[in-house]
């Protein structure tokens, strides 16, 4: 007779009339559809052969230290073969070079005045290339913060800020790829005609004269292929 009585509250399967059934308490990010999780060096890989794999995973997973570590690592593999095979004084040379309006007038400056540019160039240049990991960092906060306030405020999502960091700091991993063609372009260039700031010709204001404006250079200078993969 037990088996006909209707079950109590407390021992019925099913949630009571007008209650909402418990959900389980994932992360707002994750992401329960079955797919096993990538590992961080899936991760890396995918993100220039299949993005939306990885992109996806993030959802999962926030984690983010391994394309930090590769970024940092081929940021300063480019800076060490630029120091050795363009010299500091060269690079520093190359950084006036590209402002070319300044170069010129700089040329009919003393030589002291000239010598004092060509040093504190230098010397920012040392700088920065030291400091390749805490530039990355807060590139990518600045990236996610767009990302975050773009989704949520203009499209009424719910990212979060450390997801939107992750896919930042996967979305730059391309850059692996211009450090790599930049070591190749100093391989297979003089030293003297090698540009820091246009290393490779990925863009179309590479291939404009130097006397062209400024503003078309950094308007064609936009569309660069790398810029546009991230």
């Amino acid at each position: 007779m037990s088996d006909l009585l209707p079950h109590s509250k407390e021992s019925s399967p099913y949630p009571a009339p007008g209650s909402v059934a418990p959900v389980p308490a994932y992360d707002r990010f994750s992401e329960d559809d079955g797919t096993p999780p990538l590992t961080q060096v899936q991760r890396v890989m995918n993100t220039f052969f299949a993005p939306s794999k990885t992109f996806t995973d993030i959802r999962r997973n926030r984690s983010w230290w391994l394309p930090f570590v590769l970024l940092a690592l081929f940021g300063y593999l480019f800076s060490a073969v630029a120091v050795h095979r363009i010299g500091m004084d060269g690079l520093a040379e190359s950084a006036l070079r590209s402002n070319p309006k300044r170069y010129e007038q700089m040329q009919t400056q003393p030589p002291e005045a000239r010598q004092q540019a060509l040093t504190f160039t230098r010397a920012i240049m040392q700088g920065s290339f030291v400091a390749l990991p805490v530039f990355q960092l807060v590139f990518s906060a600045i990236f996610a913060l767009l990302l975050w306030g773009g989704f949520n405020f203009v499209l009424g999502g719910s990212a979060t800020f450390g997801g939107m960091y992750a896919v930042a700091m996967f979305a730059a991993l391309p850059g692996i790829l211009r450090s790599l063609l930049s070591i190749g372009t100093m391989f297979i260039t003089d030293a003297d005609s090698f540009n820091i700031s246009e290393p490779v010709g990925t863009n179309p204001g590479y291939y404009l004269s130097p006397d062209s404006a400024a503003w078309l250079r950094s308007l064609l200078g936009s569309f660069d292929l790398f810029t546009l993969w991230i």
